[in-house]
């Protein structure tokens, strides 16, 4: 799997996750774990900027780890 369909895949995940959290809200930790989860798309948002990655294919070495050790977490 590209590196990009890793990080889309893993952004839908997370986003999957907040909406279950929403219909969830009055369960205890929700509120918590939608601001964590929202944080997290945060981090790619600034790694995506700082990059570069414009353009998938030429993704550079160190944006590539920082990608990496995002979708890991």
């Amino acid at each position: 799997m590209t590196l990009e369909a890793r990080v889309t895949a893993r952004t839908a995940e997370l986003v999957a996750e907040i909406i279950e959290h929403k219909k969830n809200s009055s369960r205890a930790g929700a509120v918590e774990a939608i601001g964590r989860l929202k944080a997290r798309l945060v981090d790619l948002a600034h790694i995506v900027k700082e990059g570069p990655v414009n353009d998938w294919a030429n993704v550079g070495p160190k944006a590539k780890l920082r990608l990496d050790e995002w979708i890991a977490k």
